[in-house]
């Protein structure tokens, strides 16, 4: 880009809905009576995804504020106390339920681009696998660990991390907790 006297660019995602998805995810959302918080825990890249354990905290901390929706496929974890739609609709479906949620957080996944997309703040968990200036987005909070050995690009089945994912594990679940009272105290 600099080749071409680009010297920064912020990308936006764009996400479109039908009208009848619009009104599906609606009438699908109307059971809850807190705000929607929607979470993917799982990317298809095992350097990218959080722990369990780390998830069943935020999920504690947050359950009395919000309807917590989970997204994703059938290989997310089960949680207790959250509304699971992971594996049970198509890609269009879950960025509809996406569209109505007023928070969402995930790994670096297709879940981060469709909520961009459709303008939902996020807080996404970077780690260290992948650069924040490749494939975040400015408007997200983007939470990233960059120990010497990042970005390291490595992929499922081609090569294993030998520091057994220091870069998404150093990421704290308080450090999490934080970004999102932040996050909310904005809005």
């Amino acid at each position: 880009m600099l080749r071409l006297g680009i010297e920064q660019y912020d990308y936006k995602a764009s996400y479109y809905l039908s009208e009848e998805e619009k009104k599906w995810a609606k009438q699908e959302t109307n059971q809850f009576d807190k705000p929607i918080l929607a979470l993917c825990t799982k990317s298809k890249e095992p350097v990218k995804n959080w722990s369990q354990e780390n998830w069943l905290e935020i999920l504690q901390n947050l359950k009395a504020n919000f309807s917590i929706i989970q997204l994703g496929d059938d290989k997310e974890p089960i949680f207790e106390e959250v509304h699971r739609y992971a594996g049970k609709l198509s890609m269009r479906e879950s960025a509809a339920i996406l569209s109505k949620a007023k928070y969402f957080i995930g790994p670096d996944s297709l879940l981060m681009h469709i909520a961009n997309g459709l303008d939902i703040p996020s807080i996404i968990i970077f780690g260290g696998s992948r650069p924040v200036g490749c494939f975040g987005y400015s408007e997200n909070i983007n939470l990233r660990n960059t120990p010497d050995c990042s970005p390291c690009w490595i992929h499922d089945g081609y090569e294993q991390c030998k520091f057994d994912v220091l870069c998404i594990k150093s990421i704290s679940v308080n450090r999490v907790l934080n970004e999102i009272r932040g996050l909310i105290s904005i809005k």
